[in-house]
């Protein structure tokens, strides 16, 4: 399956179960909004006077670090591009760092800038990069610099996961 893959500067690109979507409170929103920030040019460096942006950095994204890397999440964070990728099965990814969990198997991929948006502002309707129904279970995930990202239905051999790439 092909998409266009557009990130904003300060952006990413998320895949997710929706199902999990409720979990992502407001606490965990701000979370990845600063781990998008990765140099800290934004207006978030306003909120921690004085302190080293790396330092809040891996301070304050625990919360989202710990939901991506436990297999609900995957976040590339991708600066200002503009792309068609595909995404597309291969029953042969040797070893993937990355892992995503799907329990209700109702897969959404959208930029972070918009899921961020839309879950603060529930009137808002998402505009979702594509959505995909498979099958319930686990995903081993790999990517070619985001021009072709793989998917195989198989069981992680860990539970602690590499799920945010900075591209």
């Amino acid at each position: 399956m092909r998409f266009d893959l557009n990130c904003d500067m300060q952006d990413g690109f998320v895949l997710i179960d929706q199902g999990f979507l409720n979990e992502l409170d407001s606490d965990m929103l701000y979370a990845m909004d600063i781990l998008l920030d990765t140099s800290g040019n934004s207006e978030l460096i306003f909120d921690f006077p004085g302190e080293a942006w790396n330092d809040v950095r891996e301070r304050e994204t625990k919360c989202i670090r710990e939901f991506c890397n436990s297999g609900k999440m995957i976040l590339w964070l991708i600066d200002g591009v503009e792309k068609e990728c595909s995404f597309e099965y291969d029953d042969q990814i040797p070893a993937a760092s990355k892992w995503l969990h799907l329990p209700t198997g109702n897969l959404l991929a959208v930029t972070a800038s918009e899921l961020i948006q839309c879950l603060s502002y529930p009137e808002l309707e998402m505009e979702k990069t594509f959505e995909m129904t498979l099958k319930e279970g686990w995903y081993a995930i790999s990517d070619d610099n985001m021009d072709r990202v793989k998917y195989c239905l198989r069981e992680p051999s860990g539970t602690i996961f590499d799920n945010i790439q900075e591209t």
